[in-house]
């Protein structure tokens, strides 16, 4: 692996990288944390397809590998895209929460399908995710993109 290249993006991406980690939200907003955020991820994107190693990359930035990999293979991906149908009703929730963790013990996949289903429902993710006892909902996020990124396959 050239540590040219590595050298040559980190210069590029160090600059921005602080701005680009105020991007919270859709990343269809126009704030200049989000133009950051856009950037950060084209430059890793470039990076990559120049055959640069990401986890190296990572290390060197010192941010977490599965960020930045999330970045790369996502980038064409939006769950801002998808509109909720409505919002669903508190009672629905209690549905909601049985059918995910029934999908996720029988797969991946069917976890994150379930997951794109239930949003495209109306359920909020960050509610789904505090029933579930996370922390945060952008884990969820990531597999409703995942799920969403495999139908356009």
């Amino acid at each position: 692996m050239s540590t040219d290249l590595i050298a040559e993006y980190r210069s590029k991406i160090e600059p921005i990288l602080p701005m680009a980690k105020k991007a919270y939200g859709s990343r269809d907003q126009n704030t200049p944390a989000h133009e950051a955020s856009r950037e950060y991820t084209r430059l890793l994107t470039e990076f990559h397809s120049k055959g640069g190693s990401l986890p190296q990359l990572a290390k060197e930035l010192n941010v977490a590998y599965a960020g930045v990999r999330r970045r790369v293979v996502m980038q064409n991906v939006s769950v801002s895209k998808v509109k909720p149908r409505t919002r669903a009703k508190s009672e629905e929730l209690s549905g909601a929460i049985a059918r995910v963790k029934e999908a996720k013990a029988k797969s991946v996949d069917e976890y994150h399908d379930q997951l794109a289903a239930e949003y495209e429902a109306g359920i909020s993710l960050a509610t789904l995710a505090r029933s579930l006892g996370l922390s945060s909902a952008a884990p969820l996020y990531y597999g409703v993109q995942r799920s969403i990124q495999r139908r356009a396959e």
